[in-house]
């Protein structure tokens, strides 16, 4: 029972990961950006996994065995490591990388898609 606990509790963090990152994608692809920004994805999974990895061998190894029990949940193989870096991602990402918005994209073709002439200009912008 306390391992089908942590295969729930890993489940629902990997759920709440999805999601922040969906809403966090919403106003890029509204926007209809092609590219999202470094900050949007790769810096905070980043320091989630710098600060998991070790968190979890640190546990592993201060309880001696590779079951890592916290309180009635026991995370089983490597579901520490989502569980943690699940959340983790998520209070970096939203606590450190907010949402910039998605700077002008500046088209010289006339039939790029979402292009408008500037008024007295030949450039198109998004």
């Amino acid at each position: 029972m306390n391992q089908v606990l942590g295969l729930v509790i890993t489940g629902v963090s990997v759920l709440l990961a999805a999601i922040t990152s969906g809403l966090r994608l919403k106003p890029y692809m509204d926007a209809g950006v092609e590219q999202t920004p470094m900050t949007f994805a790769v810096y905070p999974a980043g320091i989630a996994l710098a600060i998991t990895v070790p968190t979890v061998f640190l546990l592993r190894w201060w309880q001696g065995k590779k079951h890592i029990e916290i309180g009635p949940v026991t995370f089983a193989d490597n579901s520490l490591f989502v569980v943690l870096g699940c959340l983790l991602y998520i209070v970096v990402a939203v606590t450190f990388f907010p949402y910039e918005p998605p700077a002008p994209f500046l088209s010289t073709h006339p039939d790029a898609p979402h292009s408008a002439p500037l008024p007295g200009t030949n450039i198109s912008v998004f």
